[in-house]
């Protein structure tokens, strides 16, 4: 999705200002997609200046007047449009799935700490989710959903995996370590 489209998008959830776009797409989209957040501002004055959105100022007091835009019916339309011509490729672009890839050239302990803070950012995006559990789009509770069974399903894989690859991974070392790896797994895991 490039960002005229994304931009057109947030418009359809109602009227906001350029800054409020950008908070929305790097609070949630960032999480989907790759978009720069500065060619937001450059989309929006394209998308006006094509005519799909309209923009206003709006004066505020002791701050700057900002721009507030609104979709227009042309811009529902093209909104409409080029979520028809997607063809809603799933890609997972991760840093953590290449570490894994390569996981037997690192250290358990550093691939212990990797696991550790996955989980913990899986619990946070789990906190997220449920906050937004009473979404008025049905294509938006749907994603919620499913976002919770994928979340809940890769914490669960974690919590009863990591232990024994970390484990095969210590493989050559002596007994001891293995204990003490798999105790120190433990401690992070509880």
């Amino acid at each position: 999705m490039d960002t005229k489209t994304l931009c057109l998008a947030v418009l359809s959830m109602g009227d906001a200002s350029g800054y409020e776009i950008k908070k929305r797409v790097e609070e949630v989209f960032s999480r989907f997609i790759d978009v720069a957040p500065s060619g937001i501002y450059a989309a929006l004055k394209l998308l006006d200046q094509e005519g799909l959105v309209s923009a206003k100022v709006v004066p505020q007091e002791g701050r700057p007047n900002k721009t507030v835009y609104t979709l227009l019916e042309a811009g529902r339309e093209a909104l409409t449009t080029s979520l028809r011509a997607s063809e809603g490729r799933h890609k997972i672009r991760s840093e953590l799935v290449t570490l894994l890839m390569f996981a037997d050239l690192l250290p358990p302990e550093k691939l212990r700490d990797v696991l550790a803070n996955r989980m913990l950012e899986l619990k946070q995006v789990r906190m997220e989710m449920e906050a937004s559990t009473g979404a008025s789009r049905p294509g938006h509770r749907f994603l919620v959903r499913m976002g919770m069974a994928l979340v809940n399903a890769e914490l669960a894989f974690l919590n009863e995996s990591v232990p024994a690859f970390l484990a095969e991974l210590s493989g050559g070392a002596n007994k001891q370590h293995k204990q003490k790896t798999a105790d120190l797994v433990d401690s992070e895991l509880s």
